[in-house]
């Protein structure tokens, strides 16, 4: 593919990262529809439930004839009606596109090569592998939800140089700078929930909404507490506020207590930790949670890197000691050959803080 066929693939992906946030539980999409080398229309799927973003580039063009216009899309089109918009292959089939290019298939099952097939059989030309990488990149998270019964979870921590998330009293205000604190607040627009602990909602009153300057799209992620209703602050923000109906809570009690009684009159969505961590989570899916940022404490760290449930991670290291406090891993390893080791890894610098960006 020339370099101007990845110029138009890195517009159509341009496109796509607009719709963060909005566009669950379906994947973010961009198109352009290109004529003699110029681009005549653009789209985006916005939000889950609206068009998506061929329907969007087609009707953003000029002229109805496109028999001499190619697509240059992220994903594969879709060719199902099990969902609430029109399949995309008809509607480029209707427009007479005559080349698709697609950066990478569909991972669904209902769709996985079977756009490709139905708009081949009708004589459109199409190529799929352009900027096959970053078009994958950009879903890691639908990607892992449609072939999954768990949810896409991104562990967030924050710790000094010597590995603490907290002093011996549980104070973490601040570890790090303002600028971390801005990146943790694009990180929650990405995902569908946010997930602390029960000494998380004590200790610190988390609103665990999106503020810092970002745009919240009028968002609201689900808020998830991990622990026994009967030790929570019940005055925290999340168990008060307006959005009560976006907290969920992960009971570690099999009690029926006072305020498990009280939060579920709330409106507040409790479920049992019966089993395993896993069996939460899977729960957590059924329930339309289909990525979550989990942002401490020390104790859901360990758990879900003991248990390797985490997709992703990323640890923003200050430079700051405070010698005994909370860790979060315990694993006393002998020999260095038995240690912990991540291979895939990025390493950046923001602000104040080293940024290590793992993914498992």
């Amino acid at each position: 593919m020339t370099e101007i066929g990845k110029t138009f693939m890195r517009e159509a992906l341009s496109l796509a990262r607009r719709g963060l946030g909005t566009t669950s539980p379906n994947p973010m999409v961009g198109a352009v529809v290109v004529r003699a080398g110029e681009i005549i229309g653009r789209g985006f799927h916005q939000k889950a439930g609206e068009p998506h973003a061929e329907p969007n580039a087609i009707n953003d063009c000029e002229i109805n004839d496109l028999s001499e216009c190619e697509l240059y899309v992220t994903l594969e089109p879709c060719c199902h009606t099990n969902k609430r918009t029109p399949p995309c292959t008809s509607l480029i089939i209707e427009k007479g596109i005559r080349k698709v290019h697609v950066a990478t298939l569909d991972p669904n099952p209902s769709v996985s090569g079977k756009g490709v097939e139905v708009l081949e059989s009708v004589g459109v030309q199409v190529s799929v592998g352009l900027l096959e990488k970053e078009a994958a990149a950009l879903n890691e998270v639908f990607n892992k939800t449609i072939l999954s019964n768990l949810p896409y979870v991104h562990l967030k921590l924050a710790q000094t140089l010597d590995g603490k998330l907290a002093t011996l009293s549980g104070d973490s205000k601040w570890i790090t700078d303002e600028s971390a604190r801005t990146r943790v607040h694009e990180l929650r627009l990405k995902y569908d929930a946010v997930m602390v602990g029960r000494n998380t909602l004590n200790n610190d009153d988390p609103s665990l909404d999106i503020r810092m300057g970002i745009d919240a799209k009028d968002k609201v992620p689900f808020r998830i507490i991990l622990g026994n209703p009967e030790k929570f602050k019940m005055d925290s923000k999340v168990l008060s506020d307006d959005y009560v109906g976006k907290t969920i809570i992960i009971s570690t009690s099999n009690i029926l207590g006072k305020n498990e009684e009280v939060l579920k009159e709330k409106g507040i969505k409790v479920i049992k930790f019966n089993e395993s961590l896993s069996e939460s989570l899977k729960e957590l899916k059924e329930l339309g949670v289909q990525s979550i940022l989990v942002e401490g404490g020390a104790r859901l760290a360990k758990d879900f890197i003991a248990q390797e449930l985490y997709d992703r991670m990323t640890l923003f290291v200050a430079p700051k000691m405070i010698g005994k406090g909370l860790s979060y891993l315990n694993l006393d390893k002998e020999r260095m050959q038995d240690a912990l080791t991540f291979e895939n890894v990025e390493v950046s610098v923001l602000g104040n803080q080293a940024v290590f960006d793992i993914r498992r």
